[in-house]
């Protein structure tokens, strides 16, 4: 016969209270069943693992060690099925994040910030990927989330809304533009434009080529930048212009100034994506969660339980 986890566990009940009765009221099962477990595993083992006294019940010296031996089995156990259980319920485990620029100026701190509070044990890993590579990492299973722009519905996954941003132009705080509330597109014909890296801001950037375009002008690039931050900088140092989504980046940057489009632009839609085959995951449904609850200007926080 095997020696199986129903008899160390009935072996650890009745070692630990000294007491076949009590053994079996922690276990919940009769007494003559739990006296039999223990019977059948000294049996495997060929060894007595208690001395019974009409008053006593005792550890032999092989009771004591094996009692020593298995403790370590039956706590990992009882940890594996605490973790399991604590994981399908999404509160322990990973999280693995894309993200992009206008995320990271936007809802991600907030919503990250919130999530970290309500689920201290999910640990977080943000991955900065373009949208094309968040949307394939999503697929592979790669990410388990990711924020995108100007994302197309796939078939492979779910996506829900996070926000839409409006453009605006900005410029040096010493352009000529600079006192204006308010500028047209075509006042932007003949200004260089700092703009995005193409690999890197394909989607947006065919959204700035085509407003530009409806206007009558392609703008004349003089200057690429990978990430936010480089473009404002560039536009700072008053080597061109750029036309950007509003967010919340906006109020902490100093030698520019925004100006709102007067003709009518594209928004910025930023979209949190996962894969279908993941919709069951407690975990992503969870950020979820607490996504609408930021988005609702709700508690910044929800109980984990």
């Amino acid at each position: 016969m095997k020696v199986e986890m129903r008899h160390i566990k009935a072996f650890h009940a009745v070692a630990e209270s000294l007491s076949f009765k009590l053994g079996s009221e922690k276990l919940n099962t009769a007494q003559p069943a739990v006296s039999r477990t223990i019977k059948d595993l000294e049996e495997a083992l060929r060894v007595t693992l208690f001395q019974r006294t009409t008053r006593s019940t005792l550890l032999t010296d092989a009771g004591r060690v094996f009692l020593k031996c298995t403790k370590g089995i039956v706590a990992d156990l009882d940890r594996a099925i605490d973790l399991t259980r604590k994981t399908s319920h999404g509160v322990i485990g990973e999280l693995r994040i894309g993200f992009n620029d206008f995320a990271i100026n936007g809802s991600l701190p907030g919503v990250v910030r919130a999530f970290r509070n309500s689920f201290p044990m999910i640990e977080v890993h943000l991955v900065d990927s373009t949208t094309p590579e968040s949307v394939e990492q999503v697929i592979d299973n790669r990410l388990d989330i990711a924020f995108v722009a100007g994302f197309y519905p796939r078939p492979e996954l779910g996506h829900k809304l996070v926000r839409r941003e409006h453009l605006i132009c900005i410029v040096p705080a010493d352009h000529r533009l600079a006192q204006c509330k308010m500028v047209q597109m075509s006042e932007l014909k003949a200004e260089p434009f700092v703009m995005g890296r193409w690999e890197i801001w394909k989607s947006y950037n065919r959204s700035i080529m085509s407003y530009c375009l409806e206007h009558g002008f392609t703008p004349n690039v003089i200057q690429q930048a990978e990430h936010i931050d480089g473009l404002v900088g560039f536009v700072g140092a008053s080597m061109g212009i750029c036309i950007l989504p509003t967010g919340n980046w906006t109020s902490a940057m100093t030698g520019i100034v925004g100006l709102e489009l007067v003709d009518p632009a594209p928004e910025v839609r930023t979209d949190l994506i996962w894969n279908i085959q993941r919709a069951g995951s407690q975990a992503i449904g969870n950020f979820i969660e607490v996504l609408d609850s930021h988005n609702r200007g709700g508690p910044a926080s929800l109980a984990a339980t």
